[in-house]
């Protein structure tokens, strides 16, 4: 006899199966005869007695029994029942299960453990449930196409590492290749560590019109980004699967918006693991760095899944193709272009405020917003900058002060596209949009915009 399980019913017993069946492995004791006899019928060992009652408790009970496990509902019963057995063995092992406000005898027992039920419903069915869940989707997404659809893959304008791995990811789901299932974007790739990911992993993205956008009857999925992102309408959506909050209304025949989740390959990652599929190292290297370049290496906006998805990932992907993506070559403009950004930051109680004045390239701003935070005492990077007919503004925080989403939405969005994440936000406004609002475009202009933001910053701080 190894487990002595006291319980009021054969609920427990229904649980433990497959180990109370096996000859001398649980003895259940319970209250109620037919109870006793409920749990004989199907294989299990049992008596019965006055729970109460210390003479229940014979001390031959407990000279085999490896540990005690009560499930015991009613309280005051099962501190009688911890008494009982303590009298009898000091340092007799005990599991109690109960809720987490019904705590069991003496929080100083070295030998009792208190396992709440919402934890073990947390760290066992959860997990389950989950993987139902995307097991629905999976089946949900490959019902979407047929076999003889072309689909076209769109990510945003020079989409960032967790696009493209998510992108991949897609068409690894669906079975698909690059000639039936191409990933498209309206804009170029431009970021030195997304060319170096595109070279070193050998993924095609195919810049495309919205002329082109359904030809010949193509099917549209949209991966870490939403419909309204692009300003026009892009006709009938099949599928959006996005981590970032759902700013606008739109229509799609599948939507997954997961906001709580740090990174959109996080959820393809569940998607692939409920779908019973390996990923390549090709594959895991795309999502891993997805998740690494989006959490900042789990560090903001992440959560537990994040986390799994990264452990799953790990195994599988290339950390040295990682490292030499990291680490491209820095082209000489975008030196240049951070060092006069340098020369113009300005420093007020923790807010780092830079107008970068005109870029060649948009992803040098969020890029100069994430070096910002690395200056001592800074808790808020603001960078705006004028990229073709856009003035584009990007802002970093530490992840626990206010929402710079919330805030930039707010000051923003109408006259552009304005949101993101409490860490992370972004407001892109049309140049004719900007001077309606505030007049003509210049450096003063553009931080005179700004003030606000870190106004509402100071003033609504949590």
């Amino acid at each position: 006899m190894k487990y002595l399980a006291i319980c009021e019913d054969d609920l427990l017993f229904q649980f433990m199966r497959k180990l109370a069946t096996k000859r001398g492995e649980v003895l259940f004791l319970v209250e109620e005869e037919g109870v006793a006899r409920r749990i004989r019928r199907q294989g299990g060992s049992s008596q019965w007695g006055n729970l109460k009652n210390q003479s229940t408790y014979k001390k031959n009970h407990l000279e085999h029994i490896s540990q005690a496990i009560l499930f015991i509902r009613d309280a005051d019963l099962r501190e009688r029942v911890y008494q009982n057995l303590r009298r009898l063995n000091s340092k007799l092992p005990i599991l109690s299960l109960s809720s987490e406000q019904d705590a069991t005898g003496n929080h100083k027992d070295p030998f009792l453990r208190q396992l709440p039920l919402e934890d073990m419903f947390h760290e066992f069915c959860a997990p389950q449930l989950l993987d139902t869940f995307n097991r629905q989707k999976v089946d949900r997404v490959r019902s979407l196409f047929r076999e003889k659809d072309k689909i076209h893959i769109l990510l945003q304008h020079d989409p960032d590492p967790d696009a493209i791995g998510s992108a991949l990811a897609l068409r690894e789901l669906l079975g698909r290749n690059r000639a039936t299932t191409p990933i498209v974007t309206f804009g170029g790739v431009t970021r030195p560590e997304n060319l170096a990911m595109l070279r070193l992993l050998e993924i095609q993205i195919d810049r495309i019109t919205y002329e082109d956008l359904h030809q010949d009857g193509a099917r549209l999925a949209l991966v870490d980004v939403q419909p309204p992102y692009f300003g026009v309408s892009l006709g009938k959506v099949d599928l959006v699967v996005d981590h970032h909050p759902k700013r606008i209304p739109f229509t799609a025949r599948f939507t997954d918006l997961r906001p709580h989740y740090g990174a959109t390959s996080t959820i393809f990652t569940e998607y692939l693991r409920a779908g019973g599929m390996e990923p390549s190292q090709r594959l895991a290297t795309a999502l891993l760095y997805g998740i690494k370049t989006d959490t900042l290496f789990l560090e903001r906006g992440s959560q537990i899944a994040d986390l799994e998805a990264f452990t799953f990932l790990y195994p599988f992907a290339s950390r040295a193709m990682i490292t030499r993506m990291e680490r491209p070559e820095l082209p000489r403009e975008d030196l240049e272009a951070l060092g006069r950004a340098l020369s113009r930051l300005q420093l007020d109680d923790g807010v780092a405020v830079i107008h970068m004045g005109e870029v060649k390239r948009e992803d040098v701003i969020p890029q100069m917003a994430e070096f910002c935070l690395q200056i001592e005492g800074v808790e808020w990077g603001v960078v705006s900058g004028l990229c073709g007919d856009k003035v584009v503004i990007s802002v970093r925080n530490v992840g626990y002060v206010k929402s710079a989403g919330d805030i930039m939405k707010r000051l923003f969005d109408e006259i552009g596209s304005a949101g993101g994440h409490r860490a992370m936000a972004k407001a892109v406004i049309p140049l004719e949009r900007f001077k309606e609002r505030f007049g003509e475009v210049s450096e003063k202009v553009i931080r005179e915009a700004m003030v606000p933001l870190i106004t509402q910053r100071e003033d609504g701080n949590d």
